[in-house]
Order: structure tokens, then sequence, then C-alpha cells
């Protein structure tokens, strides 16, 4: 292979590298600035990259690119055929405008024609700088460490996801830097490489790079160190809503309830102003309403039509949970503290008691649970009632007898509440699947659900949760990319969850059970503040109705059950049962920030991963110990293939001459010819060319002692001495 095909090939793999890093650039800047055309400044960059390649004279190469930019700027910005008269006035027009608002210094004169020109003569500046460091400097790391740089900052602290884009360019620069490299060597000692030599090298050197790729890619990686700051800077997104932190205005806004669940996510900051006091006997939460149509950002109410039923003041509420025993009435007393024109529910209401007697009203239809307080059509607060209630208690019997046939045999009013998006990503229901496999009943696959959370590396920050930009659906981005998040978050993907494996459920907000502050006639009095706002789940069991699911970490709201069979070894476990829901007390906030899996949880699941796969990795290294050894017994025959090229690519001078007198005298020895203690270097030398019947081992060793013992190193015919070298070192092998 001549040298010049070899300066062609390796040229072109370098620039074709470098094309790569440079689109890995462009993308986020396309991204992020929400422009368009990302194909177009691609061509570009090729288009220059092949004209610095072919070594085009730069005259043509300018007068093409211009052609191109004036081609793109009248495709982009106009309907005008690119040869017309009337797109030549066009870009004059636009030039002369734009110039003279640079002049003038108005810079909102300046059009988005012209910005695009502006970008384009960017592009050709980084494109010219980048083949002064290929073609004179020969080293590209400076360009790809700032490439690093760049796409690792912006995939940290921006919504710019970078995972694809850091593999690329790290395979792409390690290969440049090495090429690079090796054409450095070939013009510093104006020496070719052998064809077979140079394929080797890039080869060699791709393959290694794709199976580290590899093995980075497929072994188990430990969680973050610390929670994603993307949240923390797009947390005052305008856009979103209810949560515990609904956000408006541009900036964050404090806890509470809110209307409004079109999109969720972004961070919020507490709120400890109270909403209502309870005087209950045991912890509730309180249910205000419930929402069936999950958007990929947030929850709506699916649009059908309303009847309202209207409730007077202790009349008999009709809802679809199911009170408890009769036996087990309670009483709850609300003074409410902020004027909300809807009754705080506790689980299993049956009436509510008020001095206003103002009428309450359900909406039947849409059956959003919510309990309004009207008078007359107004919507009005009630600051005090009383609710009473008898908790619900569920068959352990009939809730595992309900199967997924008793479901498709439901009328169809509930099929809003197995309503998914359809662009709903795959991997969500898949991972529902691999959830809930080998679970028998309806009620043991919602179990394991409520369960995935508080297993998998998941936490409570209500900072950081993500906002979904562009088609990022809110629940697969929290369940594949941020695992940090609220309530919102752990109850929104557990509907949606329930729903792949066919199972009814809906979305509920209101309020968690708060702090107890008193007491009156031995009952606790329970404060409730905008920081209790919370949502949690409700799946429906045909034949046993609505049950609550609480699968936000940091809390609790076991229903009650009553375990009316027999228990057996081969059965799920089950939460125990207790006879009033206990709420845990959500943990600190530094608890909840803290989202690393540590040390040695990574290495359960390297021991775990091992596990899986002895035999492999056991077959494996003994393969690769076998190999190892099989080439090292027979390096005699490939090992001059490897010396020779190497010492081609280094300098001729002392240095690299006295390494390869030392690199012979090693091969003699292995080859048999061993120096005897106290010989002189010429009596070794004679030795060897009597074995070989020549004079290169003379020669070489005259050379030596001359430069090492008389420090004549300067006229030394490098070139013969290295002929001599190759000449013995081919004869060892042989």
């Amino acid at each position: 292979m001549s040298a010049k095909t070899q300066e062609t090939i390796l040229s072109f793999i370098i620039y074709f590298s470098v094309y790569l890093l440079m689109v890995e650039w462009l993308k986020p800047v396309i991204e992020l600035t929400d422009t368009d055309n990302l194909n177009l400044f691609c061509y570009y960059l090729a288009l220059s990259f092949l004209f610095y390649l072919l070594k085009l004279n730069w005259k043509y190469a300018t007068l093409l690119k211009l052609l191109f930019i004036c081609w793109v700027i009248v495709a982009l910005y106009t309907d005008l055929s690119f040869l017309s008269r009337e797109a030549f006035s066009y870009l004059w027009e636009t030039l002369v405008v734009n110039v003279q608002a640079i002049v003038t210094q108005e810079w909102q004169k300046m059009n988005d024609p012209f910005r695009t020109v502006l970008f384009f003569i960017l592009l050709w500046m980084t494109t010219y700088l980048l083949n002064y460091w290929i073609r004179v400097r020969k080293n590209l790391l400076l360009f790809f460490v700032l490439t690093v740089l760049f796409i690792t900052i912006l995939d940290t602290f921006s919504g710019y996801n970078g995972d694809k884009s850091i593999v690329i360019i790290l395979i792409s620069g390690f290969i440049v830097m090495g090429l690079l490299y090796a054409q450095k060597l070939m013009s510093e000692n104006k020496e070719e490489m052998k064809g077979t030599f140079l394929f080797a090298s890039v080869t060699s050197l791709v393959v290694l790079l794709l199976i580290s790729g590899v093995f980075a890619y497929t072994l188990p990686k430990a969680g973050p160190s610390w929670p994603d700051p993307v949240p923390f800077f797009t947390s005052s997104n305008p856009n979103a809503s209810f949560g515990e932190g609904s956000k408006g205005n541009g900036v964050t806004r404090k806890v509470g309830y809110g209307e409004n669940d079109e999109e969720l996510g972004g961070g919020f900051s507490s709120d400890d102003t109270p909403v209502f006091m309870a005087n209950v006997q045991t912890e509730q939460y309180w249910k205000i309403e419930t929402k069936d149509t999950y958007t990929s950002k947030g929850w709506i109410q699916s649009s059908i039509d309303s009847e309202i039923s209207s409730f007077n003041s202790g009349e008999s509420i009709i809802s679809d949970i199911a009170p408890g025993n009769e036996d087990g009435t309670s009483v709850a007393s609300i003074n409410m503290l902020q004027e909300f024109p809807f009754i705080m529910q506790p689980y299993g209401i049956k009436s509510v008691d008020s001095i206003s007697q103002a009428p309450f009203r359900m909406d039947m239809d849409t059956r959003n649970q919510k309990v309004s307080t009207f008078i007359g059509e107004n919507t009005v607060p009630i600051m005090n009632y009383d609710t009473t209630f008898s908790e619900p208690v569920y068959s352990l019997k009939a809730l595992r007898s309900a199967t997924i046939e008793d479901v498709n045999a439901l009328s169809s009013e509930f099929d809003r509440y197995l309503q998914l998006p359809e662009n709903l990503p795959t991997r969500v229901r898949d991972l529902a699947t691999s959830i809930t496999e080998g679970n028998r009943s309806l009620y043991d696959k919602a179990i394991s659900i409520q369960r995935y959370f508080r297993q998998n590396g998941f936490s409570y920050n209500q900072n950081f949760a993500a906002i979904p930009e562009g088609d990022t659906d809110y629940v697969d981005q929290f369940l594949f990319d941020t695992k940090v998040g609220y309530c919102d978050n752990f109850s929104t993907s557990m509907v949606v969850l329930l729903r792949s494996e066919g199972i009814p459920s809906r979305w509920v907000k209101g309020f968690a059970p708060g702090e107890v502050v008193d007491q009156i006639d031995g009952v606790p009095v329970f404060e409730v503040t905008n920081n209790n706002a919370h949502s949690w789940v409700e799946a429906y069991f045909p034949n046993v109705g609505w049950m609550t699911f609480e699968p936000t970490i940091g809390f609790s709201n076991n229903p009650t059950v009553n375990y009316d069979i027999d228990a057996q070894s081969d059965e799920p476990e089950v939460p125990e049962a207790s006879p009033t829901p206990t709420p845990e007390k959500p943990k600190s906030e530094n608890e909840q920030s803290e989202i690393s899996i540590g040390f040695t949880e990574m290495m359960k699941t390297v021991a775990k991963w091992v596990s899986e796969r002895k035999a492999l990795i056991i077959w494996t290294l003994v393969g690769i110990t076998f190999f190892s050894l099989l080439v090292y017994r027979h390096r005699g025959k490939w090992l001059s293939k490897v010396l020779i090229p190497v010492y081609r690519m280094r300098k001729k001078d002392w240095n690299t001459f006295e390494k390869m007198y030392h690199q012979l005298l090693k091969e003699l020895n292995r080859y048999g010819l061993k120096r005897e203690q106290g010989q002189t270097l010429m009596d070794f030398a004679k030795q060897v060319d009597i074995n070989f019947g020549d004079r290169h081992m003379r020669r070489l060793t005259s050379t030596y002692e001359n430069g090492f013992y008389g420090n004549n190193k300067d006229n030394v015919n490098y070139a013969l001495m290295r002929e001599s070298w190759e000449n013995l070192i081919n004869q060892l092998s042989g």
C-alpha cells in the first residue's frame, strides 16, 4: 500500500470521527434553542470536512460553501427558485438591511435569515480551526476534552439527554487521538507503515473501544450520588400545576391543594399554613376528589354529562366506597381554617351534619367523588361540620378471588379506569408485567406494584421532581430516568402500572392525616396543613369494590383486611392488618434527598450479576488463560511482526537505537544465544554472527559501543542500523 493511500485512509477516518464530534456539538444547540433543520447544518459540516480531506483549493471551497449557504437561506425562508432573479434580489436585500443594522447597532432589526448566516460562519470558523489542528498540530486533545465537558454539563444541568452522545464522543475521540498520533509518528520519521499493520492497528483500536463500550454498558452500575439538578432548575415551569407543589407565574409556589392537574412535576416549597382541624379518634386520609384520565403529562376528568345528586345535612351519602360495619361508626368534627367549598371526606363516609343546613352535592356521572357545598346555585364554604363514617373492612378471600375475567365482565363505565395514552412507552407496560409475574390474583398484583417503589431505589423528594418536556411521558421519566419525586409521581405511576395489567384504578387527591396538636375529651385533634396535601391510589376489585393503596415512600395507608382464609406457605405475603390506618411520619428532607444506592448495594448488585453468570465467566477466564499461554509459548513466531512495525514508527535517533539493541539482546537470549558472564559485547556479537553466517550483530555492536562509550551518536547511519536489526529479528522469529 502506497504512502498516499495510507494517508488518505487515515485522513478519512480522522475527518469522519471529527465530523461525528461536531454533530454531537450541534445536537444540543439545536434542541435547546428550538432550532429546526439539524440535517442541513450536518450537510454543511460534511461538505466542509470533505473539502479539507480532498485539499480542495480554498477559492473553490469558499465559493461552494457560499452557494450552499445561500441555497439554504432561500429554501428555508422563501418559496423562490434558487436560480431566479428574485432569489438573488432577496439575498442582496437581506445582506444590506442586516449590515446596516450592525453598523447602526440596531440589533433588533437583524432578521432570522441573517442569524442563520452568522451561525454558518461560526461553523465555518470552527471547521477551519479543526482542520488546522488535524493537519498542522496533529492533536485534538483540547477539542476532545471540551466536547466531553460540554455534553456532560448539558446532560447534568439541562433537559438534554446525552447518554448516547457520550458513548459516540468517547469512541470517536479516542479513534481520532490514536490515529493522529500514528500520523505524527509517520511524519516525524518519514516512514510508511505496511498496509497490513495499518489495518491491524486501526481495527484493534476500534475493536478495543467497542469491547470496552459493551462491557461498560452491560455491567451493573451504581445509582446517582446526588439528585438530578435539572428538576430544581426547571421547577419554575409555569405550566406545572397541583401536586404537592403547584407552580405559576414563573416561580416555585408553595405546596397545597389545587384544581388543575394537567401538567405535573417540578419542585415546591413547604407551607405549614393550617387548612383545617379534625377532632377524630384515629388518623384518617381526607379524600377530596378522584380523576380518571391520564394524558402522559398529568390528569384530567373525562367529559361525561353530569347528574348531580344532592344530600341534606344528616342524610345518607351514597359513595362507591362501601362503609364498614355499623358497630364501627365514628364521627370526625371538622373546623375549616381555609375556605374550601367542599367536604373533607374520611373513608367510609355516611353523612355530613352542619349547622348551616346547606345542601351537599356530588357529581354522580363523572364520579369524581367530590362533595361540594352550595347555597342556591353558588358554591360556598362551610367552616364547621361533622362527618359520620365507618372505615371499610375488606375480605382477603374476596380480594384474592377477583380475576381478570371478572374485570372483563364489568360494564363499560369502568373503561375510563383502564384508559392509557396511546403513546405510552412499551417499556412501562413491560415493567408492569415483570413486577407482577408470578402473582395469581389481581390483589396480589396490586400489592406487588405498591411494594415495587420501596425496593428499587426510588426516593421521595419535594424539590427534585422533573418536569417532562416535549414528548416525554411523566410516568416513564419517573420510572426509568429520575426515580425521584413526591406523591404525584408515585401515585400516578402506580395507577398506570395497574391499568397496564388490566386492573381498574383511579388517582385520588386530598390530605394526609396531619399532626396531633391537642385533645378534646380524650379525642385527638389533628392539624392538617398545606404540607399535608397528598395524592394516592384507589383500585377496583370485582365483587369487592374500591380499595386504597399508598405507593409513596414515607407514607402508609393500609386498609383494614379481614383474614378470612388460612394462609398457605405458597401464598404471597400480604400486609399486616391493623384496625386503623397508621400513617408513617414522612422522612426528613435529608433522608428524602438521599438517592444513592450506596457502595454496599452496588456490591450486592455486582455479586448477583456475577453469580448469575458464574459458568460463563469461569469458562471465559479459562479460555483467555489458555489462549494467552498458547500465544506466549509461540511468541517467537509472531513477536517480530509486532516489534518491527513498532520500532519503524519511532524516531531514527540514538534513544530508539539503544532500545532496539537491548531488545535484540533479550530476543537472542530467548532464542538460546545467551551472553556468558564476563563476555564482552563484541565477543558475543562474533558468536552470534558465526551462528547466522553474517556480520549484522558486529555492525550493531560496534555502533552501540562507539555511541555509548565514545559518545559518537550523531554520525550514525540509523537507516542501515535498523536494516541490520530487522534482519536479525526476522531470523530469530524464523
